[in-house]
């Protein structure tokens, strides 16, 4: 009987100490894609760079609940091509703001998983959108040639000699 209750006591005790050393999440925690943030005021503010600089826009409509377009963000960030065609704009669509006046403005394509790629040119106007799952290189990451080829493809054309 003394067993029993050292051992009931030792999983009481092992128990509460394994819940005190939960990690709790910062009051203040900083949105990758933030539904906080005026989605319309903001696109306005990358096309307007986007002019200025002679290059397009690309969209990436995601959410943090979603691991895949924080892959993409991250990806993107270290693709070369990135930064000499776009002026890049996060915008969020996730149950705290789905952006539907924005997305819809735009053609969003509605139930293709998420995220989603859309382009504009230096004027604001859409020259396409896709979901991503055909750049995917297996179920964990992306392939950097297929994220490469798009950003290329749909980037170039627009550069002035």
């Amino acid at each position: 009987m003394k067993r029993l209750f050292l051992l009931l006591f030792v999983v009481i005790a092992a128990s509460k100490i394994s819940f005190s050393q939960e990690v709790k999440k910062p009051v203040h925690y900083k949105y990758l894609f933030d539904p906080n943030i005026d989605a319309e005021k903001e696109l306005k503010e990358t096309i307007a760079r986007a002019k200025n600089a002679h290059k397009r826009v690309l969209i990436i409509v995601g959410g943090d609940w979603n691991y895949w377009s924080e892959l993409l963000y991250n990806d993107l960030q270290n693709s070369k091509y990135l930064k000499l065609y776009y002026e890049l704009d996060l915008i969020n669509f996730s149950p705290l703001n789905k952006n539907v006046a924005t997305l819809s403005a735009l053609s969003c394509p509605k139930d293709v998983g998420y995220p989603v790629l859309i382009v504009l040119d230096e004027n604001g106007n859409r020259l396409t959108a896709t979901d991503t799952d055909r750049m995917k290189a297996d179920k964990k990451k992306y392939d950097t040639y297929q994220l490469d080829r798009f950003l290329t493809n749909w980037g170039s054309s627009n550069q002035k000699s």
